[in-house]
């Protein structure tokens, strides 16, 4: 063996060398390979399953080896030769020294050293000792290495999954949703507020947090937020304004909702909840003066009512309520109006003042002007250009809604007074006219001849079954009278006008006529034009049409 140090052969079993000193080593330095591998045989002691160098395999190795690359004599000298002997001596040395340390493993009881080359070293014994304390002390420390780097990998993995959960919207929402299905919503807006901190853009969770404050009594921050996406000019903000009407609407503050959409400068938005809203009437006239009467239409913008004055005093719930258009003639009118949508919210005021300067209509001129006459007159009236008149002969005021004057009308028989009106274009009405007529005619005639020759003619004709006239299947009757009289060329004629009757003896006319000579006693049916009322002669009609019918007489032999 020699000396690594300086190369001297050393004395076999020695274990300093006599030339330098230097302590051998039974042990080698170890590379991490060989450290491992001697770690996993030392760890209880056990030597056993050590490998063994087959010796007598690396000579043949050798052998083989300077067959192959030594064969030449020329590349062969002695210096050569004593190197290569020096080379494999000294790994011999090592393998005998690795061969002696296995027979230490298995021979070593704790005392001695049973060997026959080798005796009894403590310093060798001491060296083998460190290099185990050493390994396991590597080992140990592996170990803890390893561990703390598994203990970091794990405490990593934990922080980054809290900050994940801390920081991912996604994961929070999650939980938001989650909590509030189990009707924990303290939760859920926890996990929801964490939310929109993350990300406050997302309105689909601003709503879905005012949803779960509704559900928590937090009705002040579920405004709160709906009001910040108002303000934001979002485009949800009509579903913000919707979700507040709805809050206020299920309270019956109808006020409140009145107030934030008055206050909402979105048309728009305003237009959608305008069943809300109680905007003030609108007239459909400007205020101000005419020439002409008006009728002034009021009107709202959504289902309500209207209360209308027109003498100038604020109008109140109690005021008229509106239903058709106001008419305004002649005069002065104060217009005020309010409207009460269905909520009962009370709009502004709308008025106006209407000035109706109009002249009122002349009285009509009538002819005759009245009198005393023994013959019939048509009786004409005449009014200023575009007016209409309106005429009565029973003594009572003429209104638009009477007898329309369209042509001459018959003098009434016997004594009579009769009023006309005029109304201008624009409905304003005149002064009336009137006068009184005294017709007296003359004749053998009577005008119940007449009547009692009609009734029984109706029977003839089947229209009737009696002489009261009353229609077959029915309470109603016919009637008849003679008001008025008219002259064609030399005759003159009574004219008979026929109702309908009822039970309470409300009669209407039928528009039927007849007419009877008042000389002759000829009778004919009557004509009346549709256009302008004036009478003409109808179909004459014969007397035996109108004639009593002879009675059957039945003779009864014996």
């Amino acid at each position: 063996m020699t000396c690594p140090e300086c190369g001297s052969e050393i004395e076999e079993g020695l274990l300093l060398c006599s030339n330098c000193g230097a302590e051998l080593k039974l042990i080698p330095d170890f590379d991490p390979a060989i450290e491992s591998s001697i770690s996993d045989g030392l760890s209880d002691l056990e030597f056993d399953d050590l490998d063994i160098v087959d010796m007598d395999k690396l000579d043949d190795d050798n052998d083989a080896y300077e067959d192959e690359y030594y064969d030449d004599d020329e590349y062969y000298d002695d210096e050569y030769e004593d190197d290569v002997k020096e080379y494999y001596h000294d790994e011999r040395s090592d393998y005998e020294e690795e061969e002696e340390l296995d027979d230490f493993d298995e021979e070593y009881d704790g005392d001695y050293i049973d060997d026959d080359d080798d005796f009894y070293d403590e310093d060798a014994l001491h060296q083998l000792g460190l290099a185990i304390k050493e390994s396991r002390f590597r080992l140990l420390f592996l170990l803890a290495f390893l561990l703390l780097i598994g203990l970091g990998i794990w405490g990593v993995s934990k922080l980054s999954k809290r900050y994940y959960m801390e920081n991912s919207q996604s994961y929070q929402t999650q939980l938001a949703k989650e909590a509030a299905a189990e009707g924990d919503f303290t939760t859920a807006i926890e996990h929801m507020e964490r939310a929109l901190s993350i990300d406050s853009d997302d309105t689909s969770l601003k709503f879905t947090l005012v949803d779960y404050y509704f559900s928590n009594d937090e009705d002040d921050k579920a405004l709160l937020m709906l009001w910040e996406i108002i303000y934001s000019k979002d485009i949800n903000a009509q579903l913000a304004y919707r979700k507040i009407i709805d809050y206020y609407s299920e309270r019956d503050d109808y006020a409140m909702i009145e107030t934030i959409l008055s206050d909402c400068d979105d048309q728009a938005i305003v237009s959608q909840f305008i069943e809300y809203t109680a905007q003030a009437p609108v007239f459909s006239e400007e205020p101000g003066v005419y020439e002409n009467v008006l009728w002034l239409k009021l009107s709202a913008a959504t289902a309500g009512n209207i209360y209308y004055t027109l003498d100038g005093t604020d109008p109140t719930t109690d005021s008229e309520l509106y239903t058709t258009p106001l008419y305004l003639e002649l005069g002065i009118y104060n217009v005020k109006a309010i409207f009460v949508n269905n909520y009962g919210i009370v709009s502004d005021m709308t008025d106006g003042r209407y000035t109706i300067d109009i002249r009122k209509p002349d009285p009509p001129v009538i002819q005759p002007e009245g009198g005393e006459f023994t013959e019939p007159e048509l009786i004409t009236v005449t009014a200023q250009k575009y007016c209409r008149i309106y005429y009565t002969t029973d003594g009572t005021e003429p209104t638009n809604e009477s007898q329309e004057y369209l042509s001459p009308v018959p003098m009434p028989i016997g004594l009579s007074h009769m009023m006309f009106v005029a109304y201008s274009q624009e409905g304003i009405p005149g002064d009336i006219s009137e006068c009184d007529f005294e017709l007296t005619l003359e004749s053998e005639i009577d005008a119940q001849i007449f009547i009692d020759a009609i009734k029984q003619y109706d029977i003839n004709q089947g229209k009737t079954i009696d002489l009261e006239g009353h229609l077959p299947g029915t309470i109603n009757r016919y009637s008849y009278s003679v008001n008025a009289a008219i002259k064609f060329e030399d005759s003159i004629y009574y004219i008979v006008t026929e109702y309908v009757t009822d039970l309470n003896e409300n009669s209407m006319r039928t528009g039927a006529y007849f007419m009877g000579d008042i000389n002759t006693g000829y009778m004919y049916k009557g004509l009346r034009s549709e256009e302008d009322g004036s009478f003409m002669l109808g179909d004459y009609i014969e007397p035996e049409m109108y004639a009593v019918p002879e009675p059957v007489v039945f003779i009864i032999e014996e």
